[in-house]
């Protein structure tokens, strides 16, 4: 036995029968189309990820090179006297540096895999 609920249209007093099976339960996908559904899903976080990550490490850099660039302005004690430039000469900004632009890659090869290696949604 199928239930049916019906559906009133704003143009006039009739109803149509819609079968209560066919609008509650939308077909899953299986196969190949899931795990294309899953690595889609999976790449877009890693891409996010990597963004996130570049963005977190360029602000570390940035926030030392401003700390340094303004050391001779405001009245810190904190400081250790570098330049702008030789903050971000050192050995750990550099390597900050570094770490930012290596996210910064995976996130534009999971990017073009996004636009390029997927049958649709992309």
């Amino acid at each position: 036995m199928t239930t049916t609920t019906s559906a009133a249209t704003s143009n006039d007093s009739t109803t149509s029968s819609i079968p209560l099976d066919v609008v509650a339960k939308p077909e899953r996908i299986t196969g190949m189309a899931r795990v294309n559904e899953t690595e889609t899903y999976h790449t877009a976080s890693i891409m996010n990820a990597a963004m996130t990550e570049a963005e977190r490490l360029c602000g570390a850099v940035y926030r030392a090179v401003t700390d340094a660039y303004f050391a001779d302005v405001r009245d810190t004690a904190d400081g250790d006297g570098r330049t702008a430039t030789e903050t971000a000469r050192s050995a750990e900004i550099r390597a900050q540096a570094q770490e930012a632009l290596t996210c910064l890659q995976a996130a534009e090869r999971y990017t073009r895999r996004l636009l390029t290696g997927f049958e649709p949604p992309f």
